[in-house]
């Protein structure tokens, strides 16, 4: 059939031909490659206008450091937990020169049944001496790891009837907690 047909026909078929061609290949692949582009282009301009240079990254990464030392401060040993932390705070209390009442208020003990506070422990300590070696054993127990953090203090000069003692020695109650793991 199509050695019937003249040159000047033939070369009108194959114009024909090869704009059908163009005309699938740009509908089915050209079409989409130009949208893809487009789409591209767009993305990268909207990215660019709503993206803004992360300066607070490091800042964020310096308080997350921050937080995870605090919170490791807080754990303190299941195993014996009572008897090791009467232990640890009586050791650093003898070292700063501090009388601690030697029956601690085990009653003062909280504990809380939500899902939050489940497994947090706080016990009360009562110390005395002077000014000085209390502020000593204050920052020792601060810097010291596995006992918890002090959750309260209140440092007084106790009164016995009315009067108040003659010597120099004060009374700290101090509270202990901590997250058991």
């Amino acid at each position: 059939m199509l050695e019937k047909l003249s040159p000047k026909n033939k070369k009108v078929i194959m114009v024909l031909l090869m704009a059908m061609v163009v005309y699938l290949a740009y509908v089915f692949s050209f079409d989409k490659a130009i949208s893809a582009v487009a789409l591209n282009r767009q993305l990268k301009q909207t990215e660019h206008i709503g993206q803004e240079p992360d300066a607070a990254f490091p800042q964020l990464e310096k308080k997350h450091a921050f937080y995870q030392a605090v919170l490791k401060g807080y754990k303190v040993r299941r195993e014996d937990r009572e008897n090791r932390l009467w232990q640890s705070i009586s050791a650093m209390a003898i070292a700063k020169n501090v009388d601690i009442n030697f029956s601690p208020n085990l009653g003062n003990v909280e504990k809380d049944t939500s899902e939050l506070a489940r497994g947090i422990v706080a016990q009360k300590f009562i110390f005395k001496g002077n000014y000085f070696n209390m502020v000593k054993l204050l920052d020792t127990l601060e810097k010291s790891q596995g006992i918890g953090r002090i959750s309260g203090a209140k440092l007084m000069k106790k009164k016995e009837n009315g009067s108040e003692e003659k010597s120099d020695k004060l009374t700290l109650e101090l509270q202990v907690v901590g997250k058991e793991y």
